[in-house]
């Protein structure tokens, strides 16, 4: 009998250990906690006004563009084919610049991006961290990347927005 007891409770063990263990995952909704930071704030406004600048430049070029063209319709019957051509491979040249500078625009924008991006996710790496070890987690995953959370499930959520004073 005492052999029975012994062997029934080494095969439960393992079974509530492993229950154990899967009570210590918890997940986290990342958007969420980075959306609600104040560094994200100041980050939209950096970029918005990045790209506000950008805009500007590009109507401006735009601008030069439309008056450019309006001139050449306008006189076109009255210009020599030298001028002509000349003219075309300026409207040419003015379109060039204006797609440089769009594709280096958003080149700048996300490098600005990322630049300003990076100190937030370091800062909420280490919130998700410590809120793992402060509560024995053995995981806390972002919960986009699942399609089904049990309402059972751990949120981490509100943890790690606290441990970030938000």
């Amino acid at each position: 009998m005492l052999k029975k007891i012994v062997l029934i409770t080494l095969v439960m063990l393992p079974c509530m250990m492993f229950a154990q263990e899967a009570q210590k995952i918890a997940y986290a909704n990342n958007e969420e906690v980075i959306v609600a930071m104040p560094e994200y704030k100041a980050m939209q406004d950096s970029l918005q006004k990045q790209a506000n600048a950008f805009r500007a430049e590009v109507k401006t070029m735009s601008d030069e563009y439309t008056k450019k063209m309006s001139d050449y319709v306008a006189q076109q019957d009255s210009l020599n084919d030298a001028i002509k051509q000349r003219r075309i491979a300026e409207l040419q040249e003015i379109q060039q610049r204006a797609d440089n500078f769009q594709q280096y625009a958003a080149q700048q924008q996300e490098e600005l991006q990322q630049r300003l991006g990076a100190p937030i996710q370091e800062k909420l790496q280490k919130a998700i961290n410590d809120v793992g070890k402060e509560n024995n987690f053995l995981y806390i995953v972002n919960v986009q990347a699942f399609f089904y959370v049990s309402p059972n499930a751990v949120d981490a959520t509100p943890l790690i927005k606290k441990k970030l004073g938000l």
